[in-house]
């Protein structure tokens, strides 16, 4: 889910291997990116321990959840591996590998690691290992790999954008142990596309690059039944990486922040209702 995506600002680099035919790994940069890795890893897995897998386990099991939160955690998870898979991508790069193998190996450890968590959640009483969680992990792994090869796709993108709801803040309240994470509610998952390749050249040229759209989607009123309501949303995006800069920093901090959908103007379909205004999620916006 969003794990990842919470990790970028601290790891991302810029793509310095982007033009490279072969693999020349620095043995430096290597040394440094394990041991950046390997320490995120553990320390999300004792987060992931203490927010989750407590209580008591079972046998391995499989759990259908398709009704779980309006599915929208299948976003989450699709999102997650994306995420995970791009991330390890310009890491692979940054260490030197070519971008043929920075791209396949990059969605392999999105994939492997998403993995990893269903598997653990399979031993669990609560949750089982979840086939369509499962198989959004793979939807999320593989679309670095169609971006490359489809050129249509390279125009969309995945983003995430939080704030927290009511629900969770009264949960912490009551010292109710919950993560962020699994706060749907407070959470829109976007599909962003960037309209240049749709526009007539000359309207192409005069819109700035680094301007987008978005198709949101959030969840309110969740219950325990399957039950609430689904929240649609089309606004402007913002693709920081499309801005011109020669800094190789502003060039790493441009690829994280595109990770995330900022706010910005559009229109939504909040309790059947239509709505004018600026969007960051459900529990965070300005209506007019």
């Amino acid at each position: 889910m969003f794990r990842a995506a919470m990790l970028c600002l601290l790891l991302a680099v810029p793509h310095a291997g982007r033009g490279q035919d072969s693999t020349q790994v620095d043995p430096g940069r290597a040394a440094v990116v394990g041991a950046t890795v390997l320490s995120a890893v553990v320390a999300v897995h004792i987060y992931q321990r203490d927010a989750w897998w407590q209580g008591e386990w079972q046998p391995f099991r499989f759990e259908n959840d398709w009704q779980y939160a309006l599915n929208i955690d299948k976003f989450g998870h699709t999102f997650g591996a994306y995420t995970e898979s791009k991330l390890a991508r310009s890491v692979l790069s940054w260490t030197g590998f070519s971008r043929s193998a920075s791209l396949f190996y990059g969605s392999l450890i999105g994939l492997s690691y998403q993995m990893y968590v269903e598997v653990e959640d399979g031993y669990h009483k609560t949750y089982g290992f979840s086939p369509g969680d499962a198989f959004s992990n793979i939807i999320g792994a593989s679309l670095p790999l169609a971006q490359e090869s489809i050129p249509l796709l390279s125009h969309f993108s995945m983003k995430y954008s939080y704030w927290p709801s009511s629900n969770y803040l009264n949960a912490l309240q009551t010292n109710q142990f919950r993560t962020f994470i699994d706060d749907y509610e407070g959470t829109i998952f976007w599909i962003t596309c960037d309209p240049h390749f749709l526009l007539p050249r000359g309207l192409a040229e005069d819109l700035p690059p680094w301007v987008g759209i978005s198709l949101g989607l959030a969840v309110h009123h969740l219950n325990e039944n399957g039950g609430g309501d689904r929240l649609y949303y089309l606004t402007a995006d913002y693709n920081f990486s499309k801005i011109p800069t020669e800094s190789g920093f502003l060039r790493a901090l441009f690829g994280a922040l595109d990770f995330f959908h900022l706010p910005a103007p559009g229109i939504g379909i909040e309790d059947g209702r239509l709505h004018v205004g600026v969007y960051y999620t459900y529990h965070a916006k300005l209506s007019l």
